[in-house]
């Protein structure tokens, strides 16, 4: 924010005094005025794809009409991250009705925010933030809703950009805000990722394991300049994180990516392609100490075929889209599976086992849906992978029995606002898992579960046992 500089101590104090009713009770002693639209109990509720709507309108002392841009309207429901909004509606009812004035080319003309919190929420807190200055208001409720009324049909969560891109929308992590500069971690938030950064620190060092944090990306950062049909905002929680003293472990492969165009990411996918898997596959393997050559030169003759994709995204579409995608044809991962136990999402436990790799030690992965891609790169890397999907939340026994040389965390960007803990438990993890499978997930388990015997001579050297159960 600029800094307003013609706003005193004295005055920013008594403002704090003064504001202090969200159903718009004028506050005309100090020049500030402010009101909140919606929620109301005074309105019908307005609940709409995105979720609440929140809007409403600021007025700042007339000697401070010019720095009506630096006014934001912090929501917060988290302690983690919070929604930081401009004054991005231009009101002129409200220049007219509160001031009486002719709203055309007015300095507060643009004095309205209207923006959503996520409908699961029945309160949240708006603050004003002036100069750097955070001033409370009133926690805000939100109204009940009768049983026949309610939400719109639930949200595609697809945007549609440029050149038939799609991105992510309304997810539960932001990720619109995100990219907009609009959701920022919170101080707690940042202080939780510095705790994390430092225990994996010393959860490796404690090993011996060489190691790295694998941040993936979001497809926004990297395609989003071309394609998205929102501008990008000048920061948010991935440049917090990587502002961070202790961001030295963590692993960014941004650069290589954005020199890969439109081969990074999936046209109709939240994820990075086989090519762009391989790009960060290569990133951390410097980062782990491997020598950049031998690694060029394992994928080198790497061979790619085109086929149709529809992706994660274009599968929320009525009908659903499709693109050309470049995959790998000349590896595939699968064949140095020796133990899988076939859980979708978190609990998953995968062992790679692959007498020809790159190096002969173990690689152990506490990572995302973003590793999956990755299996083919790593799985010549390293003559061992073990992979636990668990984004970034680390179990330190299995750390313990395993004793890998090379320690990685893998998260997404998009999930930073979600600080991973350093002390997990996987086989609660899986024990959770088993326990809310649907009958459709037991049948895809059973289809691509791979079964050793706990005394299997691979899982034995890597101290598994206690975690391959049936």
């Amino acid at each position: 924010m600029k800094s307003l500089r013609t706003a005193s101590n004295h005055w920013l104090q008594q403002v704090k005094k003064t504001v202090i009713s969200h159903r718009g009770q004028q506050v005309v002693n100090q020049g500030l005025r402010w009101h909140l639209d919606y929620p109301s109990l005074e309105c019908p509720p307005w609940l709409n794809q995105n979720g609440w709507v929140v809007q409403g309108w600021v007025l700042l002392p007339p000697s401070l009409s010019k720095s009506m841009e630096d006014v934001r309207v912090i929501a917060c429901w988290n302690s983690v991250f919070e929604l930081c909004h401009p004054l991005s509606l231009e009101r002129p009812d409200v220049i007219e009705t509160v001031l009486g004035e002719d709203p055309a080319k007015h300095p507060q003309l643009r004095c309205g925010f209207r923006f959503t919190v996520p409908r699961q929420l029945t309160t949240c807190t708006l603050e004003l933030c002036v100069n750097g200055e955070r001033i409370p208001l009133p926690i805000v409720s939100m109204p009940e809703l009768p049983d026949s009324d309610g939400a719109e049909v639930a949200p595609l969560k697809v945007l549609e950009g440029k050149a038939n891109w799609l991105f992510l929308d309304n997810d539960t992590n932001g990720s619109v805000d995100q990219y907009r500069g609009r959701l920022l971690l919170t101080d707690e938030g940042v202080k939780g990722w510095q705790r994390y950064l430092k225990d994996f620190r010393t959860l490796a060092e404690k090993h011996g394991a060489d190691s790295a944090v694998l941040v993936a990306p979001a497809k926004e950062s990297v395609m989003g300049p071309r394609y998205h049909p929102y501008a990008e905002g000048a920061g948010g929680p991935i440049q917090q994180l990587l502002a961070l003293p202790e961001a030295q472990v963590l692993v960014y492969p941004v650069q290589a990516l954005m020199a890969l165009g439109d081969d990074a990411f999936i046209q109709t996918d939240t994820h990075w392609t086989q090519r762009g898997a391989m790009a960060a596959s290569k990133v951390l393997a410097a980062a782990l100490g491997l020598d950049e050559w031998a690694v060029e030169n394992t994928f080198v003759d790497d061979e790619y075929g085109e086929r149709s994709l529809t992706g994660d995204l274009g599968s929320k579409l009525k009908p659903e889209r499709t693109c050309r995608i470049n995959s790998l044809r000349t590896f595939n991962y699968h064949q140095y599976r020796c133990f899988d136990n076939g859980l979708p999402n978190f609990g998953r436990l995968i062992v790679l086992a692959n007498g020809k790799a790159l190096m002969p030690g173990t690689c152990l992965i506490f990572g995302s849906s973003s590793s999956y891609s990755m299996f083919n790169y790593v799985s010549r890397l390293f003559k061992r992978v073990v992979f636990v999907h668990s984004a970034g939340n680390l179990d330190p026994e299995v750390v313990k029995a395993v004793q890998p040389e090379f320690l990685v965390a893998q998260t997404n960007a998009r999930f930073v606002v979600q600080v991973p803990r350093a002390s997990c438990s996987l086989q609660a993890l899986i024990a959770e898992k088993k326990a809310c499978l649907s009958e459709e997930e037991i049948m895809m388990v059973a289809k691509r579960r791979i079964d050793v015997e706990t005394h299997n001579p691979i899982i034995s050297s890597l101290g598994l046992s206690p975690w391959i159960v049936t």
